[in-house]
């Protein structure tokens, strides 16, 4: 299984995709602008590396531009602002597992249905009980991976219940395309539960953008 700095490119456009963004190549890692309508791109590239730097003097002619840098490490990205003239604006966690750790039968209530539909930048699974839509999440599939992205439950209460029921069935879209890696890309906050049923941090993902 390759890792993440190898597959940078495929991940990182799979991720603009669940996020409705779309992609393009840009040397080592993927520019990322919002699909259909122009706005402020962002750029993703591993760290360290020239990409990077080289993104970070673009960023000063494009404003609203973010220039988003993973490396393995957690990372004190201070110093590397303070001299590229940028500034902090996010930070999240790239965590991986295997499909087959996944790939189970979605267990879920007599009452609730699954569907599955394909759009244009990613496919989507919804359980619905009575016809109201309780959890939903998001897929995308490049070339042997996948990632899943905008995990959505409507109460903390259902979300125990339902978003393992989604993460199966993600899963088992991501198989049955092939996919034997999948990707996620998560707030520091909502890590813990996720490595506690088997995925690992693979990456810390720091965004930046122009100061002032």
């Amino acid at each position: 299984m390759a890792g993440w700095q190898d597959t940078l490119p495929l991940w990182a456009a799979a991720w603009a995709a669940v996020r409705g963004r779309t992609s393009a190549p840009e040397g080592s890692g993927v520019v990322t602008a919002p699909a259909g309508e122009y706005a402020p791109r962002e750029y993703i590239f591993a760290w360290p590396g020239s990409d990077a730097d080289r993104a970070a003097e673009i960023l000063r002619q494009r404003p609203g531009a973010v220039l988003t840098l993973v490396t393995v490490e957690q990372w004190d990205s201070s110093s590397y602002a303070a001299a590229h003239d940028l500034a902090p604006v996010g930070h999240a966690v790239l965590l991986t597992v295997p499909t087959e750790e996944l790939n189970a039968a979605p267990d879920m209530p007599e009452n609730a249905e699954l569907a599955q539909a394909p759009l244009e930048l990613y496919d989507v699974v919804q359980i619905s009980v009575f016809d109201h839509p309780v959890a939903s999440g998001r897929i995308r599939v490049e070339d042997g991976l996948a990632v899943i992205g905008s995990l959505q439950t409507d109460s903390p209460e259902s979300g125990k219940g339902f978003e393992p029921a989604v993460l199966a069935a993600l899963a088992d879209e991501a198989y049955v395309h092939g996919a034997d890696t999948i990707y996620t890309v998560l707030d520091p906050h909502d890590v813990e539960p996720f490595t506690a049923s088997g995925w690992t941090v693979a990456a810390h993902i720091v965004s930046l953008g122009a100061s002032g």
